[in-house]
């Protein structure tokens, strides 16, 4: 909570006089004073040695040092513009918040030093300088609060700054379009990706609403594997950009992904250069909308193509379906399950009987007397290639999509 400019106020409401006129002696050699407390500051703190330079210093230490006198003078702490700026001003030069207290803190002792040795021995005075040292240090303790509050403020603005220029690159890498018209080469370095190199995009299903934070996740599970890769949540799903390595290879990534049960993942075809990748999202897109719904399966673009083709014209599709396979769909759901199932491990096995009988653990007989009544039911022929043709594409499309009969 930010403080008011005039607070702290003391019991004691009024300095002793003898007090003010040391304050006042020190105030009438302000410039010599403040070289005293910035040498102070530069000797104990190298850092403002390298990143700040003795007239910035100089500049910055005045106002503070004339602020905390006059709290002395007046028994109140005000003046709080000094400590704002100050913190501005140190989180704009990056100086660490701790590095920027401890100079507080060596400035205000500096003070008290410098007020004890003025005072002298004369035990009335040290007397009045130990009534009004509450001054100081409340003075001291307010002011690196505003100050910690002004550096914080300015983190925080560029955390926000910089979320939202990695979003806008995030948007640019992945759809292809600057709003800025920052060049796509600059949206990479942004990004921190090389421009050239071995690159694929990964297209997740979102992680469910209920979901914790210990869930790993694929950019931290790549992360702890040394590979770099940029990930941004969609509306529909997430995607990232995984720059391959030679200890890296595709085959692994795959496996990997498998491994967190992301639900649907697509991957796309693997690419040299980091210009590719709006196309790339695209691929990563389809192939994960062809794999089934509610399963947890990695899905190549180049092993996707046809049931991309399918997801991407789903209206089509389900037409096709319902022509097709009107009269398989108006079945119960038992025996249309049964009958589709052996029709995918039909294809599946290359239109080998045996094959699919082995997949379902029944023999090539009853594989044949099922899709002997599949045929009858549609008016197909699984010798004809266009009704092979049809009648797969009308499989994948049930797969995908939620057909339902329009045949009774």
């Amino acid at each position: 909570m930010r403080t008011k400019d005039s607070v702290a106020r003391l019991d004691t409401a009024v300095t002793d006089p003898r007090i003010v006129a040391v304050c006042r002696e020190l105030l009438d050699d302000l410039e010599a004073f403040t070289l005293e407390v910035v040498n102070l500051i530069r000797q104990e703190e190298p850092y403002y040695v390298e990143v700040i330079t003795m007239r910035q210093l100089v500049d910055s230490v005045r106002p503070n040092v004339v602020g905390l006198l006059q709290s002395v003078m007046t028994n109140e702490t005000s003046t709080l513009a000094a400590p704002r700026r100050t913190g501005r001003t140190r989180a704009e030069q990056q100086v660490p918040l701790s590095i920027v207290l401890h100079a507080y803190r060596l400035g205000a002792l500096h003070i008290w030093n410098s007020l004890v040795k003025r005072c002298g021995d004369d035990p009335r005075v040290s007397r009045a300088l130990l009534d009004s040292a509450s001054a100081l240090w409340t003075a001291l303790d307010v002011y690196s609060q505003e100050l910690a509050v002004a550096y914080r403020d300015v983190e925080t603005e560029h955390l926000m700054r910089d979320a939202r220029l990695r979003e806008t690159a995030l948007v640019a890498l992945f759809s292809g379009i600057t709003s800025t018209g920052q060049a796509f080469t600059d949206v990479a370095e942004a990004l921190r990706l090389p421009q050239v190199g071995m690159f694929v995009v990964v297209a997740c299903d979102p992680p469910p609403m209920e979901s914790d934070n210990d869930t790993p996740s694929p950019e931290r599970t790549l992360t702890s594997f040394g590979v770099r890769s940029v990930w941004r949540s969609e509306t529909d799903c997430d995607l990232g950009l995984v720059a391959l390595t030679r200890s890296y290879r595709l085959d692994r990534m795959l496996e990997q992904m498998a491994s967190l049960g992301l639900g649907r993942v697509g991957v796309s075809e693997v690419f040299e250069s980091i210009l590719e990748t709006p196309g790339a999202a695209k691929q990563a897109r389809m192939a994960r909308e062809a794999a089934t719904p509610g399963t947890s399966a990695v899905t190549r673009f180049e092993d996707a193509r046809v049931a991309a083709l399918v997801a991407a014209a789903p209206e089509l599709a389900t037409g096709l379906a319902q022509q097709v396979l009107g009269p398989v769909l108006g079945l119960d759901v038992v025996e249309q399950g049964l009958l589709l199932g052996t029709l995918r491990a039909w294809y599946a096995a290359d239109g080998s009987a045996a094959q699919a009988g082995r997949t379902l653990h029944c023999h090539p007989n009853t594989v044949r007397y099922r899709l002997g009544k599949v045929t009858q039911l549609i008016d197909l022929d699984l010798r004809s290639p266009t009704d092979v043709a049809h009648l797969y594409l009308a499989l994948e499309a049930c797969r995908l999509l939620s057909v339902e009969t329009t045949v009774s």
